[in-house]
């Protein structure tokens, strides 16, 4: 069994990643980000509207004028580009409560699931939650002793997505921000407590009422004292909406 390096009072990242026992990984192709996506939408609307403003024939200078300055306000309008970011930011969803916690014994970190928002909007996963699969975010905190390196990294939370083992995805972490939320970047242990944070999933299976879900910490060498950590592992379950 592959295993990782750590080292104590040192920060040092990239523990490894490991599947659910008896599941094997399942990767699709990669999605633009949010921000790609917005910016090749908005250059898509600017060059129908430069089509259409040529091919109209003006009787007049001012009713160019006019009709431009329509076509300003439709596509300025405070009040739609609001409706818009909140669709995008993930402001729906329906949070539900957790409250697990739980302590890696051979580190001495300490996690506290709090709850995860379901059914969230999605514009980098919108193709997927049309086919009836689901993006969901899990809200944690993470307090480890400070006495170990490493960092915590979404490849280490997992949830059986149809018989498959789906890691938490970082590539929506500009939707977490953009909902006015923290997502997971890496906190460094040598940092302390760190949280609320969150971390989003997206399936490629349907949606599920519940989910079987673990975090799992591989086997680690510890650097300068030849020994290894035993694999940490908590199971917990991702409750129905």
């Amino acid at each position: 069994m592959t295993s990782s390096l750590i080292n104590r009072r040192t920060a040092l990242a990239g523990l490894g990643v490991f599947a659910l026992a008896g599941c094997s990984f399942s990767f699709g192709d990669e999605k633009k980000s949010p921000r790609e996506n917005e910016e090749e939408k908005k250059e898509k609307e600017k060059e129908k509207t430069e089509e259409s403003e040529e091919g109209e024939d003006s009787t007049s200078e001012e009713e160019d004028d006019s009709t431009t300055e329509e076509e300003a306000d439709e596509e300025t309008d405070p009040e739609e580009e609001d409706e818009d970011t909140d669709s995008a930011a993930g402001a729906e969803g329906v949070e539900v409560p957790i409250g697990l916690s739980f302590t890696d014994e051979e580190l001495g970190d300490e996690f506290s699931i709090i709850s995860v928002k379901r059914d969230m909007p999605s514009e980098s996963a919108a193709g997927r939650i049309e086919d009836g699969c689901e993006v969901f975010w899990l809200q944690i905190e993470f307090s480890p002793t400070g006495e170990w390196g490493g960092a915590l990294s979404t490849n280490e939370f997992y949830i059986d997505d149809e018989g498959e083992a789906q890691n938490a995805s970082s590539a929506m972490a500009d939707e977490i921000k953009a909902a006015g939320l923290t997502p997971m970047n890496l906190p460094a242990r040598r940092d302390g407590e760190t949280g609320p944070i969150w971390m989003a999933f997206a399936t490629w299976g349907q949606r599920q009422e519940t989910y079987s879900a673990a975090y799992i910490r591989p086997a680690t060498e510890v650097i300068g004292e030849d020994r290894t950590l035993p694999e940490f592992r908590y199971e917990f379950e991702i409750p129905a909406a």
